[in-house]
C-alpha cells in the first residue's frame, strides 16, 4: 500500500473511532439526563412522594417537563416488577425515596412477586433517605373543649381537646410514640368474677352510652398475662361488667402477687386525668386528648391508625394439606414501618402458650405467610399498637437482619409455624443483629422474640432491652395441653395428624409433634427485661422439642423486684436443652433454673439479687439427670445461695404439690464448678462440703476465680485462675450483642 492510501485508511479509521466515541458520550449524557443526574444510583424503578402512578417509574426525580418520573406508590412499583414477566431472570431493584407513604389497605406480595431462580426482587430505601410507610392518618381539626363534659375530671378541665373522627381504632400516636389511653386506678376483682364476668368495687361501673368502646384490662390469676376485654354490657346495680370474649384465666386476684391490684378500666371519659391520655367515643364520633406536652403544639403530630398489617408477603397456603407454595427471594431493605393499630382477640382465635400471641393472625406491621429466602434488612419498626414482624406457617431460610424495633404495643419478632402435628415447615430462619426495645407497650406480655413451633433457627447477636416481660421465648405445646381444646394451645393442635391420644400418654408420644427443636439462641445481649409482669425470664423455653441450645448470651440487670423470674429458665416438662457459656450478671431472683435432663455447663453467674431468692442456680422437677459442670457461681455480697433445691412437703416424700419428683443437684452429673462468695468465703466451702457429702463436685473448688475487674463488669479470668484449670471457657464479650457494620 502506498503512503497516500495508508494515510487515507488511517483517516477513515479515526473518523469511525471519533463517531463511536461521540455516540457513546451522547448515550451516557442521555442516560444521565434520563436519571436526573449523572451519578444517579441504578435501579429498575423508583418511588417518590413527588411521583405519579401514570409515569414510567424509571426516573428518580420528575423530569423538567413533569411528563415522566418515579411512581407514587409501592403498589404501583410492585405491579411494574410483575409486568417484567419472563425478563426477570436477574436481580430487580426498586428504590424508594424519602418521605411518608400512607397506606389505606394492606399491600400484598404474592408468588408472582418472587425473584426468579436465585435472583432477588428488592425494595430498598434510596441511599441516604428514609422512606416511612404509615398505617395511619394525621388527625386534624382539633378544638379546645370549652363546654362542660359530663364526667371529665376537674384537673383535666381546660386542657382537653376534641376532634370529630370516624371508625374504632385502638391506638393513637404522636411524634413521641404510643399515647396512653385513659385508665382508672387499678383495683382488685371481687368474688363472683369469671372469665367473662367481672365483679367490680362500687362506683366503677356506669351506664356508658358508648359501652362497647370501654375495655377491661386484667391480669387474670397469673402474673404472666394481660387481657384486654371489650365490654358487652354492664349491670350498674350489681357492679358487674360482662365482656365480649373470655379472659385467659378466671378474673381473680394474682396467684403469687396477691397484693398487686390487677384490673383497671380504659377509655372512659371520667378517667382522662393525665397529660397524653385520650378517649375515643366512636358512637358520638369524638376523640378527646389531653396533649402530652400540656399544650396544643403536639396536636399537629397526632396520628390515628387505620391498618394493623401494612405489608403481607403471602404464598399459596394449604392449611389442611401437606404442600404450601411460598413466595421466594423478596427483599425489603432500609424502609420504616409505623402506626399500625392494636390487634383485638377474636372469639375463634387460637392462642399460643398462655395467649402470649395468636396463631396465624394479622397482628404485625410486616408479615411473611408462606415465604422462603425472603429478607427484612436494616428496616425500622416503631410507634405501633401491635407487633413488628411475623413469619407464619411455611417459613424457611428467611432472614431478619439489622433492624430497629421499638415502641411497639405487641411483640418484636415472631416465628410461628403450624400447630402440633406432622406438618413441620417453619425452620432454618435467621434473626440476627436486631435492636429490639420497649416492646409490649400495650400487651405487656409480648416478648422481644418468640419462636413457636419453629426449628433449626438461629437467633443471634440481638440486643433486647426494656421489655415488660420475657425477652426471648422458645415454645411449642406442653404435654398436658394435647388433651385440652380451649383457646390456649388447644385450638392449634392438628388433631387429625396427632391422632387419638393413648391412655397415659407422655412426652415420648407428643415429641414428634413439637417443632421448636434444634434452635440456637446465642450471642444475644439482654438487659432490663421483666420490668412490669412477673413469673418470667430473659430467656424462656417450654413445650419445645429437643436439641435447643442457649449459649454465649450476656444477660444482665434484670433489676425489677420480681420474685419469680430467672435469667434463663427451662420450664415444666422441658427436656433435652443445653445452657452453656452464658454470662449472667446482676439479675433479680435467679440466674438459671433447670429441670429434668438439661445440660448446664460453663456458665458464669455473678451477683444474683435477693432476698427473696437470689439463687445462682435453681434445680426443679426431677429426676435431674442432666449436667451441672464447669460453672462459676460467684457473689460479692451475702447471703449467697449457689444452688437452691426444693425441700419435699411434709409427709409427701420427694414429690412437689403437683406430684412431680423434686430435683437434687446430687442426681445430676455435677462437678468441676467454682463456688465463691467474696463477702463470706466460708459459704463456698460449706457448699462444697455439702456437695461432696452427696457424692458430687469431687473436683470442684471454692476459690476466687480471679476475674479481672468484677466490680466494673469485667469477667475475664486473670492468669492462674482456678476456673481455667478446671477447663472453664472464658466469656468473649467482643462477640456478643450488636455487630457493627452489619
Amino acid at each position: 500500500m502506498d503512503q497516500g492510501k495508508a494515510i487515507g485508511e488511517i483517516m477513515k479509521l479515526s473518523l469511525v473511532v471519533c463517531m463511536a466515541v461521540a455516540c457513546c458520550f451522547t448515550a451516557v449524557l442521555f442516560c444521565g439526563v434520563q436519571a436526573g443526574v449523572a451519578d444517579e444510583p441504578a435501579a429498575d424503578f423508583f418511588v417518590s412522594t413527588r411521583g405519579s402512578n401514570t409515569w414510567s417509574g424509571t426516573l428518580a426525580e420528575p423530569n423538567a417537563q413533569q411528563t415522566d418520573g418515579p411512581f407514587a406508590s409501592l403498589e404501583r412499583a410492585r405491579d411494574a416488577v410483575r409486568a417484567l414477566g419472563k425478563k426477570k431472570f436477574r436481580n430487580v431493584l426498586v428504590m424508594v425515596r424519602g418521605g411518608t407513604y400512607r397506606l389505606d389497605k394492606t399491600l400484598v406480595f404474592g408468588q408472582q412477586d418472587s425473584g426468579r431462580r436465585d435472583f432477588e426482587n428488592t425494595y430498598a430505601a434510596y441511599p441516604g433517605e428514609t422512606p416511612v410507610f404509615s398505617g395511619g392518618r394525621p388527625v386534624e381539626g382539633w378544638k379546645k373543649v370549652t363546654t362542660a363534659l359530663p364526667g371529665l375530671p376537674e384537673k383535666a378541665k381546660g386542657k382537653v381537646y376534641v376532634v370529630d373522627v370516624s371508625g374504632k381504632f385502638k391506638a393513637l400516636f404522636d411524634s413521641q410514640g404510643v399515647l396512653p389511653r385513659a385508665r382508672s386506678a387499678a383495683f382488685f376483682p371481687l368474688e363472683g368474677s369469671s372469665r367473662n364476668r367481672l365483679h367490680c368495687p362500687e362506683g366503677l361501673i356506669q351506664n356508658w352510652a358508648n359501652v362497647q368502646d370501654i375495655e377491661i384490662v386484667v391480669r387474670p390469676h397469673h402474673a404472666w398475662i394481660v387481657n384486654i376485654l371489650p365490654l358487652k354490657s354492664v349491670d350498674v346495680k350489681q357492679q358487674i361488667a360482662h365482656t365480649t370474649i373470655d379472659s385467659t384465666y378466671v378474673m381473680n386476684k394474682l396467684h403469687f402477687l396477691k397484693e398487686t391490684k390487677n384490673v383497671w378500666i380504659e377509655n372512659a371519659l371520667e378517667q382522662l386525668d393525665q397529660p397524653g391520655e385520650w378517649v375515643l367515643d366512636s358512637k358520638a364520633g369524638k376523640l378527646y386528648l389531653w396533649p402530652r406536652e400540656g399544650s396544643s403544639e403536639s396536636l399537629s403530630t397526632v396520628v390515628a391508625p387505620g391498618l394493623t398489617e401494612l405489608i403481607r408477603v403471602e404464598g399459596k397456603i394449604n392449611k389442611q394439606g401437606p404442600g404450601d407454595k411460598p413466595v421466594r427471594n423478596l427483599v425489603f431493605r432500609g424502609l420504616s414501618f409505623m402506626h399500625g393499630d392494636r390487634y383485638t382477640v377474636a372469639s375463634d382465635d387460637a392462642g399460643l402458650q398462655h395467649d402470649w400471641d395468636f396463631h396465624d393472625k394479622a397482628n404485625a406491621l410486616v408479615r411473611f405467610r408462606g415465604s422462603e429466602k425472603c429478607k427484612i434488612e436494616q428496616c425500622r419498626f416503631a410507634h405501633s399498637g401491635s407487633g413488628a414482624i411475623r413469619v407464619d406457617l411455611y417459613g424457611q431460610e428467611n432472614e431478619i437482619v439489622g433492624n430497629e424495633i421499638e415502641d411497639m404495643g405487641g411483640a418484636g419478632v415472631l416465628l410461628c409455624g403450624y400447630g402440633p402435628g406432622t406438618k413441620d415447615v417453619n425452620r432454618k430462619n435467621l434473626v440476627y443483629n436486631n435492636h429490639i426495645h420497649h416492646v409490649g407497650r400495650i400487651y405487656s406480655h409480648s416478648p422481644g422474640i418468640m419462636v413457636w413451633q419453629s426449628g433449626e433457627n438461629r437467633v443471634a447477636n440481638n440486643l433486647i432491652h426494656h421489655t415488660p416481660y420475657t425477652a426471648i421465648i422458645v415454645s411449642g405445646c406442653m404435654t398436658e395441653f394435647f388433651k385440652k381444646r380451649g383457646r390456649e394451645l388447644g385450638r392449634t393442635i392438628r388433631r387429625d395428624e396427632v391422632g387419638e391420644l393413648p391412655k397415659g400418654y407422655g412426652i415420648d408420644y407428643v415429641r414428634p409433634f413439637l417443632h421448636s427443636h434444634d434452635n440456637a439462641i446465642e450471642y444475644n445481649e439482654i438487659h432490663h427485661a421483666m420490668e412490669v409482669l412477673g413469673d418470667g425470664n430473659a430467656v424462656y423455653i417450654r413445650g419445645a422439642g429437643a436439641g435447643n441450645v442457649i449459649r454465649r448470651n450476656y444477660i444482665h440487670h434484670l433489676v425489677a423486684p420480681m420474685i419469680m423470674q430467672a435469667a434463663i429458665r427451662t420450664d415444666g416438662g422441658q427436656m433435652d436443652t443445653t445452657i452453656v457459656e452464658n454470662l449472667i450478671y446482676k439479675c433479680t431472683s435467679q440466674g438459671i433454673l433447670i429441670k429434668l435432663n438439661t445440660r448446664c455447663e460453663n456458665n458464669i453467674v455473678v451477683d444474683m439479687i435477693g432476698p427473696p431468692r437470689g439463687y445462682c442456680l435453681s434445680v426443679r422437677e426431677g429426676p435431674l439427670n442432666g449436667t451441672i459442670q464447669r460453672n462459676v457461681f460467684y457473689s460479692t455480697t451475702e447471703p449467697c445461695v449457689f444452688i437452691n433445691e426444693l425441700n419435699p412437703r411434709r409427709g409427701k416424700g420427694t414429690e412437689d404439690r403437683r406430684g412431680r419428683m423434686l430435683a437434687k443437684a446430687m442426681d445430676a452429673d455435677t462437678d468441676r464448678n467454682v463456688y465463691f462468695c467474696a463477702a463470706n468465703e466460708a459459704s463456698g466451702k460449706e457448699m462444697l462440703q455439702k456437695q461432696r457429702a452427696d457424692g458430687v463436685d469431687v473436683n470442684s473448688v471454692s476459690e476466687d476465680p480471679l476475674f479481672v475487674d468484677p466490680s466494673n463488669g469485667d469477667f475475664r479470668f486473670k492468669p492462674g485462675s482456678p476456673a481455667l484449670k478446671l477447663g472453664i471457657v472464658p466469656f468473649d464479650m467482643s462477640k456478643v450483642g450488636l455487630v457493627k457494620g452489619k
